[in-house]
C-alpha cells in the first residue's frame, strides 16, 4: 500500500542505482548534498540531506542525515510559524525478487526517490502543533484578545456563578482561625 502511494507522488530527488546494482555487495557511494521541498498537511517541509548508499545482497541501504524546516500556522494564534527539524535515515530498498510486504522497493529503471525519503524522515519528527517562537500571547477565553483570561478587562462574576459568590467570605473578613 505504501509503495502504491509513493508511486503516485511525483519524485522529489530520484537517484539511478544501476551502476551500484551492477557491483557485488559492499559497494558504496555518497550523494552530493541536496535540498528538496514538499507540502504535507498544509505545511511546507524543506529538507537538506547528506546521504550514502551502500550495496547489500538484497538491494541497497540508504543511510544519512536530514536537516530541515517545518513551516505552517501557529496552533494558538494562527500566524506563520516555523521550526527546525533533524532526522536520521536508515532504510533498505529491495530488488523486486526480494520483495516483502510493506518493504521499500527499487523502482523502474533502478531508481529510488531519496528526496521523498528525506521529507518522510522529517515528517516522522515533525511538531504536531506548531507554536510561535518566542511564544505568542495567550488568547483570552472571554473576549478573544491577546492576553490571558485573568487579565481581561471584561472579566467579572459569571452570572451563572453569582449565587456561589455569596458563600465566599468578603475580602475584609479574616474569618475564624482554623484548627
Amino acid at each position: 500500500m505504501e509503495s502504491e502511494q509513493a508511486a503516485s507522488l511525483p519524485p522529489l530527488y530520484l537517484v539511478d542505482l544501476s551502476p551500484l546494482l551492477a557491483e557485488p555487495s559492499g559497494g558504496s557511494f555518497a550523494l552530493e548534498p541536496f535540498t528538496v521541498e514538499d507540502r504535507l498537511d498544509e505545511e511546507l517541509f524543506t529538507a537538506a540531506a547528506q546521504i550514502r548508499i551502500d550495496r547489500t545482497n538484497r538491494g541497497v541501504r540508504i543511510v544519512g542525515t536530514v536537516r530541515g524546516r517545518q513551516e505552517g500556522l501557529c496552533g494558538r494564534c494562527l500566524t506563520p510559524a516555523a521550526t527546525q527539524l533533524e532526522a536520521d535515515i536508515d532504510e533498505e530498498a529491495l530488488e523486486q525478487r526480494h520483495a516483502t510486504d510493506g518493504a521499500l522497493l527499487i523502482g523502474k529503471g533502478n531508481g529510488v526517490d531519496v528526496g521523498r525519503l528525506a521529507v518522510e524522515a522529517l515528517d516522522l519528527v515533525r511538531h504536531l502543533v506548531l507554536r510561535c517562537a518566542p511564544p505568542c500571547p495567550e488568547r483570552c477565553g472571554l473576549c478573544g484578545a491577546n492576553h490571558p483570561s485573568s487579565d481581561c478587562p471584561e472579566r467579572g462574576i459569571d452570572p451563572r456563578m453569582a449565587g456561589l459568590a455569596t458563600l465566599l467570605p468578603s475580602d475584609d473578613d479574616e474569618g475564624a482561625p482554623i484548627g
